[in-house]
């Protein structure tokens, strides 16, 4: 619990003038911002530094948009959990030993519960955002079929002219393509 007056906000001791002349601290950490795309002001600084990194990479990908930014800061910030208890976890190991009435024994390390806990989350999150092999085939299929939609959309809807061959009716369907002989 912090004892003593609440300090007054400098956007009032600016406007007032800064009545104690004392010099005021500026927040001078600038948000990194890639292709417009700036990191939230709540993340946190351990995250930050991967913001950069996985940021880049997705908008380049065309995967994320401006609407994304918390859930790719959260990712962000897990990543950075994840890096801090792998570390911890390097350091100490993944089983302790303890002693009671009945011997000896050892117990897995708390730590690594949470690194458990933390790769469930990533791994979901990865998913959501294709970091992943097959989650980025998912996504990049899923893009292909929206602009094909578009593309369909955007035709003409003129019928097909009456002097052009039809297609023998085999050829409309993808399996009967491979059982008949050309």
């Amino acid at each position: 619990m912090v004892r003593g007056r609440k300090p007054t906000p400098d956007a009032i001791n600016e406007a007032r003038g800064n009545p104690g002349k004392r010099a005021r601290k500026k927040d001078t950490t600038e948000l990194p911002t890639i292709a417009g795309i700036s990191a939230p002001a709540h993340m946190r600084a351990k995250g930050r530094k991967y913001w950069s990194e996985v940021a880049g990479y997705l908008i380049d990908a065309r995967i994320v948009r401006v609407s994304d930014r918390n859930a790719l800061a959260r990712y962000c910030e897990t990543l950075a959990d994840y890096v801090a208890v792998t570390r911890e976890l390097d350091g100490q190991g993944h089983v302790y030993w303890t002693e009671s009435n009945h011997g000896k024994m050892q117990r897995i390390s708390p730590w690594f519960a949470v690194q458990e806990r933390l790769v469930k989350r990533l791994q979901d999150l990865e998913d959501r955002f294709g970091l992943s092999p097959a989650s980025r085939q998912q996504i990049v299929a899923r893009m292909a079929a929206g602009s094909q939609a578009a593309m369909n959309f955007a035709q003409p809807t003129d019928p097909a002219p009456t002097d052009a061959p039809a297609a023998p009716p085999e050829a409309t369907n993808p399996i009967d393509f491979f059982n008949t002989v050309h």
